[in-house]
């Protein structure tokens, strides 16, 4: 009885919009984009493209992985950004050093993208709709000189990174790598900072061994190293959304001038501002970047995603409906594809605390942004379903098994 009353307290205390608000956004959403296709003509984009304007960076979010449309209109959004306005690169939130596989399958290299994406250790990514979004930037490439680029965010693998940058030095300066492996395999910072240091003051006779791309990636794996020693040694929640938000602004560099960059992430950590004192990915970004970048939020109605059940299946697994009053449920109307455009609402209530829906594996959370302060758009999607995973066995009711550990 306790449990209950305190349940039944927290969702009196949960923010909602009025009724009055849920009409207004009601009128205000758009039928925009029609559809999921990835290979739809961009002329019901318009109002993306406007919202996304002259900005550099672009969050694209999600409430969590899972989603076979919500990828495919991330596709279209993508297509159009590259094809349109100039963006040349994607950063998805995952192993910066397994990506790299990523970045070579779609500038041409004989590698297989399902083994690649497996690779990550994400099964939000494995997925055949992602594999997709990698052949379409492959197509690109081959098409037109070779410009895009796949980075991954996250320092997640210290040991894969190092293992890099001794590749790099074993072709440059192959005396000094019995130190620089030590270095890199202590556990003090300060041998980290010195093979970085080693690699900022012998810049100039490396290139004269290899190219600026092999020497920019190596010295980036060595800070992958130093930002997981970081975040394994503080308690501080931002250590890991600070590294993400400077590996963002590298990928960003490596794009030379004029580069764009498209991020894939969850709402949360795509948002600008989040209320407390722990900022995130996106609130750097803004902090970095100004007006240059921008962050699109995503919903869903109801449906299925995929999530897993255990360590070998692969689950269809039901979205309970929106709660009665949050944001998410004023975004589901008729329509199967809706777009808010944030910027200069008059609603205040956009601009106070409001509820919209995420997951961590199993169970679906209630995340709690200021929405028009978070975000310059919401992309509502009225039903989804589970993604196709890759490396698991036929569909056997609403469930796969995965082929590999």
């Amino acid at each position: 009885m306790h449990r209950s009353l305190v349940l039944l307290a927290l969702a009196a205390c949960t923010p909602r919009l009025s009724p009055a608000t849920a009409q207004t956004l009601a009128a205000a959403l758009r039928p925009t984009p029609e559809t999921d296709d990835p290979a739809a003509p961009s002329t019901d984009l318009a109002a993306v493209r406007e919202v996304v304007g002259a900005a550099k960076i672009v969050g694209l979010g999600s409430p969590g992985p899972g989603a076979r449309e919500l990828t495919r209109v991330h596709h279209r959004v993508l297509r159009l950004l590259v094809e349109e306005t100039g963006f040349t690169g994607l950063a998805l939130d995952a192993d910066a050093t397994a990506a790299l596989a990523l970045d070579a399958f779609i500038r041409g290299a004989a590698i297989d993208p399902d083994a690649a994406l497996l690779a990550l250790a994400d099964r939000g990514l494995a997925t055949v709709e992602m594999r997709e979004v990698l052949q379409y930037l492959r197509a690109y490439n081959t098409a037109h000189g070779g410009a895009l680029r796949v980075f991954g965010l996250a320092p997640s693998d210290p040991d894969a990174a190092a293992a890099v940058a001794l590749a790099y030095l074993e072709r440059v300066d192959p005396a000094y790598v019995p130190e620089a492996r030590s270095l890199l395999a202590g556990e003090q910072q300060l041998g980290v900072d010195a093979v970085r240091a080693r690699l900022d003051a012998r810049r100039a006779d490396y290139l004269a061994r290899s190219d600026a791309g092999a020497w920019s990636t190596a010295r980036q794996q060595v800070e992958l190293v130093a930002q997981a020693r970081r975040m394994a040694e503080t308690w501080e929640f931002e250590a890991g959304e600070f590294a993400r938000a400077r590996n963002a602004e590298w990928a960003l560099a490596q794009l030379g001038v004029g580069g764009k960059l498209v991020i894939l992430a969850d709402n949360r950590r795509v948002a600008r501002e989040v209320p407390g004192a722990a900022p995130v990915m996106g609130d750097f970004l803004r902090q970095w970047f100004a007006a240059d970048y921008r962050a699109i939020a995503a919903s869903f109605g109801d449906g299925s995603r995929l999530a897993s059940r255990d360590e070998r299946t692969l689950c269809g697994t039901a979205l309970p409906p929106p709660r009665a009053g949050s944001l998410d449920a004023a975004l589901v109307t008729k329509a199967r594809l809706v777009w808010l455009d944030l910027r200069a609402r008059p609603e205040p209530a956009l601009r106070k605390p409001q509820v919209l829906r995420s997951w961590v594996g199993a169970s679906v959370e209630d995340t709690v942004l200021r929405p028009a302060i978070a975000f310059d758009a919401i992309l509502g999607l009225r039903h989804v379903q589970p993604v196709t995973p890759l490396g698991a066995g036929p569909l056997a009711g609403t469930c796969y098994t995965l082929l590999t550990p």
